[in-house]
């Protein structure tokens, strides 16, 4: 069950009316303490490329598409952002490739990193510290943010295995179905932000965290662009994302490129929803 207390303390680390600064991220260690006890906070950890990509294979390897897609659902009504977002992690990691930074194209950044041409982790000569906590915040705040990031990915699928099973109602599944019905009905040149627009006032959500349903939805690909290649069925490496020409546009890929043209792909739907 979800620890308010635990919560409130991983909210307050990071945010008040908006982020905090890296100087008023103050933390009493007796309330850190009890959000790692909780499962809210952790120490930070320090990770290879390899050690990433192993632990996000793994992660697959346990991960149950039918729990992760029921809680999806039912995040539709209990707004349980922290459930939500497995899906979009599931989506990415389903068809991960096994790889290692030495047998795939890499290439040397100004810091002195490698950055994988596959999955796109920078490896630092000595591994940087990753931390964990802001991405659960991320997780718990808008049901995450960085849907292409191995760590992220990988913390994300881990905790969903110690959330409770969630099981939608009736009334989540018909607010799936009218999601779904809105994004056919679009007019063909509609962008992903249109789509949010148009989502306001059909189920409890802010701006933001519709954003990032879009993007879970595009990531498992119910909303696939047609021009493009994705995550389901298949895995666009990093190099192979493409940006649009848009400077303004802020979307993650391949959610950037997906227009009402696209609509939904009836194919991930019966994979992910086979009983909507």
């Amino acid at each position: 069950m979800p620890d308010k207390r635990a919560k409130d303390i991983l909210f307050n680390a990071y945010w008040k009316t908006g982020w905090k600064s890296d100087a008023d991220r103050q933390l009493d260690p007796t309330e850190f303490a009890y959000a790692k006890s909780k499962r809210y906070m952790f120490d930070a950890i320090s990770l290879t490329h390899d050690q990433a990509v192993n632990q996000l294979l793994s992660e697959k390897r346990l991960a149950d598409k039918t729990n992760i897609s029921n809680a999806f659902l039912a995040s539709l009504g209990t707004r349980r952002l922290d459930a939500r977002s497995a899906l979009g992690s599931y989506g990415f990691a389903a068809n991960f490739p096994s790889h290692t930074i030495a047998s795939v194209p890499n290439r040397l950044v100004p810091s002195g990193a490698r950055c994988c041409q596959y999955c796109g982790f920078y490896e630092f000569p000595s591994p940087e510290e990753i931390d964990l906590n802001v991405l659960n915040f991320e997780r718990h705040k808008w049901g995450g943010v960085r849907r292409d990031d191995l760590a992220y990915a990988w913390l994300d699928l881990s905790l969903f295995r110690e959330i409770e099973p969630q099981h939608p109602t009736d009334a989540d599944k018909r607010v799936m179905r009218q999601i779904l019905k809105v994004a056919a009905s679009l007019p063909p040149t509609a962008t992903a932000s249109l789509l949010e627009k148009a989502l306001a006032g059909l189920f409890a959500s802010s701006k933001y965290e519709r954003r990032v349903l879009i993007e879970i939805l595009c990531i498992c690909g119910i909303l696939q662009p047609k021009n493009r290649s994705g995550y389901f069925g298949e895995f666009t490496l990093a190099f192979e994302r493409e940006h649009t020409s848009q400077h303004y546009n802020d979307w993650r890929y391949p959610a950037m490129w997906w227009r009402g043209s696209d609509g939904i792909n009836p194919t991930a739907v019966e994979a992910y929803f086979s009983d909507l």
